[in-house]
């Protein structure tokens, strides 16, 4: 199973909890690590982000 075949199993089977922990550990090291927002402006900042990447504008 591909990397992106696993990421649509995932989203399609939250439960599978074990599938989520092998997708987790497949994660690239050198990624950028975001902090859990406390605030609702921090997440209103982290969704910024998160539209800008599926954008492609990241």
């Amino acid at each position: 199973m591909s990397f992106s075949e696993l990421r649509a199993y995932v989203v399609e089977n939250c439960e599978d909890i074990e599938a989520i922990r092998f997708l987790m550990s497949k994660r690239d090291p050198n990624s950028p690590k975001y902090p859990m927002p406390m605030t609702e402006a921090d997440m209103q900042a982290q969704m910024e982000i998160i539209r800008r990447k599926i954008n492609g504008e990241l």
